[in-house]
């Protein structure tokens, strides 16, 4: 553009982005807890990766999508771990994989606390979620820890084999745990545990 103001009043026009962040693998987790016949039962997915533009300065340009590998899910249970990946569950075969990518990120108050709001896809369904979650940002570190809780009933995960929740209850709660720092290069960060 020849015209040196206008160009400079278009620039500032534009919004600016907001900033692209790394995910630390080993210091970041993404877990559940389900109630399996009864008693409490600690997961995680060892395979994720996520991309994440985050700025508190200008929340209307946040973004934040995680893909995870369903297949990597591991448990303290053995029975649990291996009914997880069969097609009445997860369904990893037609569906290896979980997609969660936020509409919106809003911030609850002054403070360090917000909400992402968005959109689970598993097994072919997109669902509502939303995920409060803290967040510490330390010169180029950041570190959120969210917690939520899901239905299983809303993808018809056990549909068939536990639909009155005989063995596993129909919420879990999940727990996110990501540390990351701010890049310079946009690449989607795989975490494995």
């Amino acid at each position: 553009m020849r015209h040196p103001v206008m160009a400079a009043v278009l620039l500032l026009a534009m919004p600016a982005a907001a900033t692209p962040w790394t995910v630390d693998p080993a210091l970041s987790r993404i877990g559940f807890v389900a109630t399996w016949a009864g008693k409490p039962v600690e997961g995680h997915f060892k395979r994720w990766s996520a991309k994440i533009d985050f700025d508190p300065a200008r929340s209307w340009r946040n973004r934040v999508s995680v893909d995870i590998d369903l297949a990597s899910v591991a448990m303290g249970d053995r029975t649990a771990a291996a009914a997880l990946p069969e097609s009445d569950w997860f369904g990893v075969t037609a569906n290896p994989m979980a997609h969660f990518a936020s509409t919106s990120i809003t911030r609850v108050d002054a403070g360090n606390r917000w909400v992402a709001h968005g959109l689970l896809t598993m097994r072919g369904r997109s669902v509502g979620v939303d995920l409060p979650f803290t967040l510490q940002i330390r010169g180029d570190g950041a570190v959120i820890q969210g917690s939520t809780r899901v239905d299983r009933r809303s993808w018809a995960i056990g549909a068939k084999s536990d639909a009155s929740a005989e063995y596993v209850n129909f919420g879990v709660p999940l727990h996110v745990t990501i540390s990351a720092h701010r890049e310079h290069d946009r690449a989607p960060t795989a975490a494995k545990r």
